[in-house]
């Protein structure tokens, strides 16, 4: 595989974001040593997506790197990221978000990074949240919703976030042909589901390989007001709590935990049934006390047990099926 970078922007409707998107890749400082692309993966999208995105790009009327625009008709993230890594020339695949603004070195940055140490199988950046003014919501909540800060968990913890993580191409080409297969879809329409880069990054570790964070990999996340409400907060942790379920299908491996994968989920089954049943007392009561007002932190705490709750009870047998089938990945390679 071909070292160089291959910027994927997955997009869903994305033609009010794209403009400001585009312009921080057009503008991005890379030595002519380095071999770099631009794929836009228009996933199904009913707005004008796919003009704007190459309108915005010959506004700059460069003649490299090469710039694509995509369809992918299958809804969803995962749909969409699997679209691009298939269209991708080069090892190092670099996961832009249609609302993230690199700064002028970040292609430069990742190149040298990765082609400094093959063991790095995957590196996340550092997002700053640049919200859209003014602000309705506070910093607090707004970190909430956004990807913010340097990722000081990644090589403990083994995962970064997708947005402006680089990966090898070759180690996911690899799992693919080996069967590998997502329990998460990822977003897909107006479910929230989340998990699918964390995902990546739990196999790539599974499979030898570093997972690592830079503070070199600058880019500021744009939140636009339409998103700061509390509604999407609440929102936010129902789907939080449903995707760290559909982990537990990696985490016991992760682990280390000697119990069974039907152990743990049985057990968690009826401790969520607990704390959900406290969680809707408690919220009920504050309405009682407060005439009918809404305390926001009951609320997420109510969606976050709900969200356990339901995914849960839903996916029990998905997560164990799951599990068992990264168990038989790992003992084929071994």
């Amino acid at each position: 595989m071909t070292p160089g970078i291959s910027i994927i922007v997955c997009c869903y409707n994305s033609a009010s974001r794209l403009p400001e998107t585009i312009k921080h890749l057009a503008l991005q400082q890379v030595p002519s040593g380095i071999p770099w692309e631009v794929i836009i993966i228009d996933n199904a999208s009913t707005d004008d997506t796919k003009q704007i995105a190459q309108n915005e790009w010959d506004k700059f009327e460069l003649s490299y790197p090469k710039f694509t625009v995509t369809d992918q008709l299958t809804p969803g993230l995962s749909a969409a990221r699997e679209k691009g890594i298939e269209q991708a020339a080069y090892e190092y695949l670099l996961f832009c978000d249609d609302d993230n603004w690199l700064y002028p070195n970040y292609v430069s940055a990742s190149y040298h990074i990765m082609n400094a140490d093959l063991q790095i199988g995957a590196i996340g950046g550092c997002g700053i949240i640049e919200a859209e003014q003014p602000a309705s919501i506070t910093d607090e909540e707004l970190k909430k919703l956004a990807v913010n800060g340097y990722q000081d968990w990644a090589e403990t913890h083994h995962w970064v976030y997708g947005a402006g993580a680089v990966y090898r191409k070759s180690i996911l080409m690899k799992l693919q042909k080996q069967g590998w297969h997502q329990i998460s879809s990822d977003r897909k329409g107006k479910k929230l589901l989340g998990g699918g880069d964390v995902e990546i990054c739990f196999m790539i570790y599974l499979k030898g390989y570093k997972i690592i964070a830079s503070d070199k990999l600058l880019f500021k996340h744009f939140v636009p007001l339409k998103r700061q409400q509390n509604t999407k907060v609440s929102d936010t942790s129902f789907w939080d709590a449903y995707t760290n379920v559909l982990l537990n299908s990696y985490y016991p491996i992760l682990n280390n935990d000697k119990r069974s994968i039907e152990e743990i989920i049985n057990k968690w089954v009826v401790s969520s049934t607990i704390k959900l049943t406290k969680s809707i007392l408690s919220f009920h009561y504050n309405k009682i006390k407060t005439l009918g007002s809404n305390n926001i932190n009951l609320k997420k705490a109510f969606s976050y047990n709900y969200g356990t709750w339901r995914a849960l009870l839903k996916n029990r047998k998905k997560i164990i099926d799951h599990n068992k089938h990264i168990r038989q990945l790992l003992i084929s390679q071994s």
